[in-house]
Order: C-alpha cells, then sequence, then structure tokens
C-alpha cells in the first residue's frame, strides 16, 4: 500500500471558476500547506461518457497528489446532450486557465501543470493538451493565461471517434454521439476536431498512455492509435494493465497505477522542485514541412453549438 499521508491535505470544494450561459461550474482544491513549494499543478477530469457524473471521481488520486506536492485541482464540466462539443473542452482549458492564473496564492509554479484524465476525461485533457491556445476552443476568461498543459496523463481514453464506432459498432444513442451532435455523417467536424488523434502537431506535450487489456468499454486500440500519432512529435510512453475499464479506481492496481504515473511526470520534469522545468517539448525534432496545422480553419464547421437533443441520458460508462 502507498505511504502518503492524505491527512495533511487540505480540501477547498465547489470554487466557481466558469461561468458561461447561466451556468456557473465549480472545481475542488486540494493542497499541503506542509509541502514547500513551488509546486508543480495537476488537473483530473473524470470520465461519464461525457453524459452523467460530477467532480470527485478523482478525489484518491488528487489526495495522494496533494500529499506528494502537487496542488490539485478537479473540475466540472458541462454535459451532454445538453451541451455539445465543444463545450466540454471548454470548461477544462478554463479549469487550466484559473489555476494557471489562481496558483501562485498557493506556491504552484504555473509552468508545471500535468492534466489526467479517465476515459471520456482522458479525451479531453489530451484534446487541450493538442490544442492548447487555438482561440475557438478558449474561454477567453483569463486574459494572458494559457490553456497549455507540460504533460498529459489519459487512462482508458476514447482519442479517435471515427475508429471507436467502427469498432463498437455504436448505435445512435451512445454518449459520444450526443456529446458530438451525432454520427460521423451527420457532424463530421466534430468527429474530427474531438479526436486527439486527429490533432497531433510537433506540440503535443510529453504524454502516458495506460489502457486495461480487458477493457470491453473503450477499445486498447484507442490508445494504440493515439500512441502512433505521437511517437514522432513527443515523449510518449504507452503500456498496459492487466485489467477492465474501471482500472485506476480499483484496489488491486491503484497503486501500480499512480506509481507509474508519477514515475512519468517526475522523469519529463512536471513532478517535483528537484527536476527542473524541461519537457523537452521546446526542442525542434526536425520534422519536414515544419509544424502540422491546427484545428482553427476548421472550428467554424461546427456550426452555432446550439442546444441538441432530448434530456440527459445514462452512457456507455466511458
Amino acid at each position: 500500500m502507498t505511504d502518503r499521508a492524505p491527512e495533511s491535505v487540505t480540501v477547498q470544494r465547489d470554487i466557481p471558476f466558469h461561468e458561461v450561459d447561466g451556468e456557473t461550474l465549480t472545481l475542488d482544491l486540494y493542497d499541503s500547506p506542509a509541502e514547500s513549494g513551488p509546486k508543480p499543478l495537476a488537473v483530473l477530469v473524470r470520465g461519464g461518457a461525457f453524459t452523467v457524473g460530477d467532480k470527485g471521481e478523482f478525489a484518491r488520486h488528487a489526495l495522494d497528489l496533494a500529499a506528494d506536492g502537487f496542488l490539485v485541482i478537479e473540475p466540472q464540466y458541462r454535459l451532454a446532450p445538453e451541451w455539445t462539443f465543444p463545450a466540454a473542452l471548454v470548461d477544462v482549458k478554463a479549469a487550466v486557465e484559473w489555476v494557471r492564473a489562481e496558483g501562485e496564492r498557493y506556491g504552484a509554479d504555473s509552468d508545471r501543470i500535468v492534466g489526467i484524465g479517465h476515459s471520456a476525461g482522458a479525451n479531453l485533457v489530451l484534446l487541450a493538451a493538442l490544442t492548447a491556445d487555438e482561440p475557438g476552443f478558449e474561454p477567453e476568461l483569463y486574459p494572458g493565461a494559457s490553456s497549455a498543459l507540460s504533460a498529459a496523463v489519459g487512462y482508458a481514453g476514447l482519442y479517435d471517434f471515427h475508429a471507436l464506432d467502427t469498432a463498437t459498432d455504436a448505435p445512435a444513442g451512445e454518449g459520444h454521439r450526443a456529446y458530438l451532435d451525432g454520427g460521423p455523417d451527420d457532424a463530421p467536424a466534430a468527429y474530427d476536431l474531438a479526436s486527439p488523434v486527429g490533432q497531433v502537431d510537433t506540440d503535443a506535450p510529453p504524454t502516458l498512455l495506460l489502457h486495461g487489456t480487458d477493457d470491453d468499454v473503450v477499445p486498447p486500440s484507442q490508445s494504440e492509435l493515439l500512441a502512433d500519432a505521437l511517437g514522432p512529435m513527443t515523449d510518449v510512453v504507452h503500456e498496459t494493465v492487466p485489467s477492465d475499464h474501471g482500472f485506476p479506481f480499483h484496489g488491486a492496481h491503484y497503486d501500480d497505477v499512480y506509481e507509474r504515473t508519477i514515475e512519468f511526470i517526475r522523469r519529463v520534469g512536471t513532478g517535483g522542485p528537484d527536476t527542473g522545468g524541461a519537457t523537452g517539448t521546446d526542442e525542434d525534432i526536425g520534422l519536414p514541412g515544419g509544424d502540422v496545422p491546427g484545428p482553427a480553419d476548421r472550428i467554424d464547421d461546427l456550426g452555432s453549438g446550439e442546444i441538441r437533443g432530448p434530456d440527459r441520458r445514462d452512457g456507455p460508462g466511458f
């Protein structure tokens, strides 16, 4: 078992961070006052098929990360079908910008922010990392604050919606189709823009991808696809866990997953005051043709982002 001391951690709940269209989103903040700064920052984003759930799923991870010297937040984000893409992505970016703007009061180092997500949350974390500061996806609440991440960690994430439909033969009622406002023929721009595989470029931060070998909710091939795409661009580690979709929260695997995560974060320079600030993402890796174009020129294809669909429904669990 872990030997951290979460009893030393303070928790501030329901801090408002994003007011949008009459809705106020809040986050929980975990801190260990006994830990001296400058502290790296961690943004934890839960799953829920883009349609269900609330902050709190990552509470154990948040307590342990705070006890290990991180300033940690777990934010809410808007849910489908009431809110379609890119609403949830904008909310995650708002949380990143909030903690970058407000973290200094807690002794945090805003140059070291790691995003960690599970399932749908992994999609949001990786997409936030790969579309950093793209104007069409930014909340514009914190002038001068960047939504960039220093490192990203995805647990059992879904990263290519076209491939997900092919692998699972998803019916129209699946959560991701509520989030994307339809199937691939109805919402082709959303299918492309919401898939991290399609947004990979040379600015991608170091990334850890973990996936359960027995995942019957999100195929393990989703992490393989993103790892292959990221490989030429950045430091990417892709590993498996002998478990199902919920492996980050299973007692039998929690310590192993946590230690793999901390080891990776510290190795890439995001996880502690003695690791330095370099992540390697500023190096010229010599790719032919320069930077890969970003998604900004296709954001207008998403339309007005109006509310779509019936009342909120249960999703398949990712």
